[in-house]
């Protein structure tokens, strides 16, 4: 065997124990995953520690930026528009107040507890004049557009 074979003998030994190595760690997290899963061997906190974001859309028109935010189960009242410093926020919290005791969850897909949205509104805009309106599990807020800067903060109110 020629010094090269030996050579490139020792490196393709360290690539394979280096590449088994890698492939033995992912193994051993796929199966933690899977027995965390099944077997709910590690607690879960169902309550986030940060707020949820609602889906939501944001586009401009001629006049004004409309931002429309998917937040069915709720009551105007329970959700808040805040406009200041070029930031629109919207928040509010979804509670579950199902009758029914939960045994044992098959599927979780609907977010509850806290939830806020940040959108920064890159153009100048007439804060006075935001519109917010709630209709069939969405919040549509209409910002007329403006040519210059406003820098106060405005709550928003909600009508539907």
């Amino acid at each position: 065997m020629s010094n090269y074979e030996k050579g490139n003998e020792g490196k393709m030994a360290s690539i394979s124990d280096e590449l088994s190595q890698k492939l033995m760690a992912r193994h051993s997290s796929i199966e933690k995953l899977f027995e965390e899963f099944f077997f709910m061997t590690k607690s879960h906190d169902f309550i986030p520690s940060t707020p949820w974001q609602p889906p939501t859309d944001v586009y401009e028109t001629g006049k004004d930026i409309i931002i429309r935010i998917a937040v069915s189960g709720l009551q105007p009242d329970d959700i808040s528009v805040l406009f200041s410093d070029h930031i629109l926020t919207v928040s509010g919290k979804r509670s579950d107040d199902s009758a029914h005791q939960k045994v044992c969850f098959y599927q979780v897909e609907i977010r509850y507890g806290y939830f806020e949205r940040r959108i920064k509104i890159p153009k100048h805009v007439d804060a006075n004049n935001i519109k917010a309106t709630y209709e069939n599990g969405f919040i549509m807020i209409t910002i007329p557009k403006a040519e210059k800067a406003f820098d106060s903060a405005i709550s928003i109110k909600i009508t539907y």
